[in-house]
């Protein structure tokens, strides 16, 4: 009887046990950041079919903000993969790219090389060794990244999730259950729109080394994509840098040489594909749409010309790469109709997914794909309201009218969401496709 007795506890302490590890790793995946800096790239990643990515990138935000997918798919077929981090120096990325290639084995591994002639750090601080490290799964790449990327008795403390992300249990929101970048539609892409204006960087030929960790972790990852087999480009894309930063662009330039690995240096040759500092930046470090588009563009007809990529449009296996490029088309094409003010240019921009609610004369228009859905008569003040009720795919509107401080105003609510606007001739965008307000505008 005692034996059977201890049996049952020993049996009940290790379910006990099990229970409360899979809820703090249930908890650990829910409290941690939904962020575009690493975490959701690595939620992305796991969900690639396996060996499907051709060309990877890896890096820094450089990464993920100066390489559009999408315009890589639509203009050369190239299925290709952006796992960049924040501020992410070569460790971080060195970890990252084996844990990459527990499941892919890309034709080119592309290596964004500015981090270390932007930072000098032997340790990233806790936000962003956290976006880098905790979208990984829970293994020895995970575990030696952070290690190596902290400082002390900081590694015991940033193993555990919960050390630095325990204060978000109040701030938690539908995201943190949904996550709609938590798909293999997902290619890592996370671009930034504003336009600031920069100066073009001054040419430099003079070399000074980069940190010593930096180096070291740079020959790391040369190494291992040698080992693997696997042809590797370092590259560094377009910035407005100091000339000492890019002294120590160049003196990578030699370690690539050295080590016989493609360099390709895009602060020296973005007159090839039209840059223009004045229009095609974000801030100083990283490119917007308009950068990214062109300097992505030529980049994938390098790598076309230069390695063996296949083109896999229309392959049924990389339908999820036609949804990452027919988001992004949608994703530009919602930009620009923020940036028009013209109303019959907007009209022209809403073909497609869009469902536009017009205020036109004494009618209020609803239009979805350009055709009419419903129309209503705007009685005058005193009588009934108008009202247009309408679902679409998910989502559900309702057109009516209410009161203002200066009178009677259009009132719009999509799903749980009120928006106002003026009740005159005016439009209200909707993006049916990325479920999210674009526009109003009055005219």
């Amino acid at each position: 009887m005692e034996k059977k007795t201890k049996l049952y506890n020993f049996i009940k302490a290790v379910l006990i046990a099990a229970l409360a590890i899979l809820i703090v790793l249930g908890l650990s995946k829910l409290l941690v950041l939904k962020s575009e800096d690493g975490i959701n790239q690595f939620d992305a990643l796991y969900k690639q079919p396996k060996n499907s990515i051709d060309v990877l990138f890896v890096g820094s935000s450089k990464v993920y903000c100066d390489i559009a997918t999408g315009v890589l798919w639509d203009d050369h077929g190239i299925a290709a993969f952006d796992l960049g981090g924040a501020e992410a120096p070569a460790w971080v990325s060195y970890y990252q790219l084996k844990e990459a290639l527990r499941n892919q084995r890309p034709k080119v591994i592309c290596y964004e090389v500015s981090v270390a002639a932007m930072y000098d750090f032997s340790y990233q601080k806790d936000s962003w060794a956290s976006d880098n490290a905790y979208g990984m799964k829970w293994n020895e790449n995970r575990i030696e990244q952070l290690r190596v990327n902290s400082e002390g008795d900081s590694f015991y403390l940033r193993l555990n999730p919960f050390n630095v992300m325990h204060g978000r249990y109040n701030s938690l929101s539908e995201n943190d259950f949904t996550n709609v970048r938590n798909t293999a539609n997902y290619k890592g892409f996370d671009p930034r729109e504003s336009v600031v204006p920069q100066e073009e960087p001054v040419p430099v030929e003079d070399c000074s080394p980069c940190p010593e960790k930096d180096e070291e972790y740079i020959r790391k990852i040369i190494a291992l994509a040698r080992e693997e087999n696997i042809p590797l480009v370092l590259f560094a894309s377009p910035e407005s840098m100091p000339a000492e930063s890019q002294m120590i662009i160049n003196y990578i330039g030699t370690i690539a040489e050295a080590e016989g690995v493609p360099f390709m240096d895009f602060n020296k040759s973005y007159h090839a594909f039209g840059m223009d500092y004045a229009t095609d930046m974000a801030d100083s470090d990283h490119l917007n749409y308009s950068g990214n588009r062109k300097f992505t563009s030529y980049f994938g007809s390098v790598l076309k010309e230069q390695y063996d990529l296949p083109d896999r449009r229309g392959d049924k296996r990389y339908v999820s790469w036609e949804w990452d490029a027919a988001l992004q088309r949608q994703e530009r094409n919602d930009l620009a109709i923020v940036n028009c003010e013209d109303v019959n240019e907007i009209w022209n921009l809403t073909f497609g997914s869009y469902l536009v609610f017009e205020i036109s004369g004494d009618q209020a228009i609803l239009y979805e794909d350009n055709s009419t859905v419903d129309f209503q008569m705007i009685t005058e003040s005193g009588d009934e309201p108008f009202k247009i009720a309408y679902k679409s795919g998910p989502d559900s509107f309702l057109f009516t009218e209410g009161m203002g401080k200066e009178g009677r105003i259009a009132k719009i609510f999509v799903n749980d969401t009120e928006y106002q606007t003026e009740l005159r001739d005016q439009i209200f965008v909707y993006d049916t496709m990325r479920r999210e307000f674009v526009k109003s505008l009055c005219y």
